[in-house]
């Protein structure tokens, strides 16, 4: 009974500490559990944010696959009419060379092609 009376007065006399402490206690206590919350949730944040990466990273994959698989469709088309281009000007060039040689054989034909193209008297 005489510590009952002790403790009484103590806290009589120290009753700013006691309202200081259990205010402390408290918000040590509400704030562990807010912080295990927040915990929480940072931990949800950074798995979503690597869940999201992974994805940019895998689309970005994918572009990139169809591009080049695009830009090698073109490079096959590019050299296709390239060799059809070289095959045409060798072509043009055998006839070129045919019909100098006709021209040069034959005088008559050169008088009629100059005649075409507007040149009577040469």
């Amino acid at each position: 009974m005489v510590y009952l009376k002790k403790f009484y007065a103590w806290c009589v006399q120290h009753w700013r500490w006691l309202i200081f402490g259990l205010v402390a206690l408290i918000a040590y206590v509400t704030g562990r559990k807010s912080a295990r919350n927040l915990w929480m949730q940072a931990e949800l944040a950074r798995k979503q944010y690597k869940r999201e990466a992974a994805e940019i990273e895998k689309a970005h994959a994918a572009k990139s696959k169809k591009i080049k698989k695009v830009e090698k469709i073109h490079n096959r088309k590019i050299e296709s009419a390239e060799k059809k281009k070289s095959d045409a000007i060798a072509e043009l060039n055998e006839k070129e060379k045919i019909v100098k040689e006709d021209l040069l054989l034959n005088p008559n034909k050169l008088d009629d092609s100059l005649k075409d193209i507007g040149i009577d008297e040469v």
